[in-house]
């Protein structure tokens, strides 16, 4: 039987698309763990006293999918007194996110509990297209209430909770 020139190369020309294939794949994930990694090293150039936290939505109704231990508990004792401290917590999509830092100023007024100020700084990040990162963005934000359920902040007109538990059955 003698083959037909298209089908000596037919098999081979698979072989390479699929080897292709693979190769793309695992660049992909490896550009985003690298994106990731300098994303991190950036919001992590600030001091993080508290730990980190991770979520799918950083908004009014944030519900933690983890956190280090003890960050939040670190974290909501510094927003109640008021005294300086930070948090790193993680919004994390598929392939994109963004990391924020919750830095809280001490020295509040006298019985101020809305005065105290916190600063958020943001930093986008995406796996998309080979990888990149925004800007670092810094916003300055209130303490608007500390409840059972968290903490919630008022950073540039948008209300945000800092949850004071990682939510049941996300982490």
């Amino acid at each position: 039987m003698q083959l037909i020139p298209s089908q000596r190369i037919r098999r081979p020309r698979i072989i390479v698309i699929l080897c292709t294939a693979i190769v793309a794949a695992i660049a992909g994930v490896v550009v985003g763990l690298q994106v990731s990694h300098h994303q991190t090293a950036q919001t992590a150039a600030r001091p993080v006293s508290c730990g980190s936290t991770w979520t799918h939505s950083v908004s009014g109704q944030t519900q933690l999918l983890g956190a280090d231990h003890g960050a939040l508990t670190c974290f909501d004792a510094a927003v109640r007194a008021c005294k300086p401290a930070s948090l790193h917590v993680i919004d994390m999509g598929v392939d994109t996110g963004t990391d924020y830092v919750f830095t809280i100023e001490g020295g509040a007024n006298e019985g101020g509990a809305a005065s105290c100020r916190v600063t958020e700084a943001s930093n986008f990040y995406s796996a998309n297209g080979g990888g990149s990162t925004g800007p670092v963005t810094t916003t300055s934000c209130l303490r608007t209430a500390v409840t059972g359920a968290g903490v919630s902040l008022s950073c540039a007109g948008q209300d945000l909770l800092i949850p004071a538990k990682v939510h049941p059955g996300l982490g």
